[in-house]
């Protein structure tokens, strides 16, 4: 970055200066490297100049991938399908269907459940009701 109030001949030298300092301590951490890694470093050094690919990696790991994501995506689709599928409907004959109701079917909520109005006829009810009693 340079400062709008900077000269550029100051700026240039310390870039110069800055990329020597980054020359030096590279050269010292390539000597700190043992040879092996610097003989490997070679080699993926000259494959990649001369456009040889790297080797790859085992097919095996990919392969795993690949059948745990096909195995996920069946059950996903089996579960879709089960969810979205109407359940079967039961076939009907003639027999199953009722011609008529029943004589004694019940009418209104009275004949259906005549406990429910019970509490009318017990002693507490006229405890509770708005006119005194005489």
């Amino acid at each position: 970055m340079t400062h709008p109030h900077s000269d550029p001949a100051s700026t240039d030298a310390r870039t110069l200066l800055l990329e020597a300092r980054l020359r030096a301590h590279h050269a010292i951490a390539l000597d700190r490297l043992s040879p092996r890694l610097r003989a490997e470093l070679a080699q993926r050094r000259n494959a990649a100049l001369h456009g040889h690919a790297r080797t790859s990696a085992p097919a095996l790991p990919r392969l795993r991938l690949i059948a745990a994501a096909c195995a996920t995506l069946a059950a996903l689709a089996v579960g879709l399908h089960l969810q979205t599928a109407p359940p079967p409907a039961a076939p009907t004959t003639v027999a199953d269907t009722p011609a008529a109701p029943p004589a004694h079917a019940p009418t209104t909520l009275l004949d259906e459940d005549p406990e429910f109005y019970a509490w009318l006829g017990a002693n507490d009810a006229r405890s509770l009701t708005l006119e005194p009693t005489r």
